[in-house]
């Protein structure tokens, strides 16, 4: 991992490293042969955020502010990384560089209200599988419907809201997943238009019941 930090290092000389972790794929456990490695990067001295890709690593960058902001779903950062936010919940198993000034302010971070942070993601997740539908409905990262389905139904057995997807969604979202632009991947079209539906409903229930 030296050599990876050394990397980023050169690449932002003037910033100090505070976080780096495996996002993505690696963190929902979905990785394949297929799958770039996406990290995520918290910087100090530096501003706003960025995304980079070097060969087959996908960099998201943040500055520590905005990374904060993200975690707590500010509206200026867009719904593509307010979505992600969720990825911080493996990060204990997908850790690469924690600097120690940084870890009270990382556990801060994490001790957000469960409910409250559900209600936010899903409102990210909508935001953005609304507005990826409306520019294609032949999009690889639709396969985050069926994700995020799973994760509501597990919540709903369980009252857990984690990155657990129980079946059949799983099943589900990793055939998509991998077949997303052939006539397997059509298939699933009318399905996860339905289930953006649902949880577009399921979440106005929650903002009924008194969670919003």
């Amino acid at each position: 991992m030296s050599q990876l930090l050394n990397q980023i290092q050169g690449l932002f000389p003037t910033s100090k490293i505070l976080l780096v972790y495996y996002g993505g794929s690696i963190a929902y456990g979905l990785q394949d042969e297929e799958s770039d490695e996406d990290i995520t990067l918290v910087l100090d001295n530096f501003s706003g955020n960025i995304h980079l890709n070097l060969e087959e690593i996908d960099l998201f960058v943040f500055s520590k502010e905005r990374f904060i902001q993200r975690q707590n779903f500010d509206e200026t950062i867009t719904s593509y990384h307010r979505a992600s936010a969720d990825n911080l919940m493996s990060i204990d198993s997908n850790i690469i560089y924690l600097d120690p000034s940084f870890v009270d302010v990382l556990e801060q971070v994490r001790q957000c209200d469960s409910k409250e942070f559900m209600l936010k993601h899903l409102k990210a997740q909508i935001d953005y599988g609304k507005m990826r539908f409306e520019i294609s409905q032949n999009l690889k990262s639709h396969y985050h419907i069926f994700r995020l389905r799973g994760m509501v139904d597990n919540f709903d057995k369980t009252g857990h809201y984690n990155l657990t997807v129980p079946e059949p969604w799983f099943t589900k979202m990793m055939d998509y997943k991998r077949n997303w632009n052939n006539e397997i991947g059509q298939s699933y079209l009318n399905e996860l238009e339905a289930e953006l539906e649902y949880l577009i409903e399921y979440r106005n229930r929650m903002m009924d019941s008194g969670l919003g």
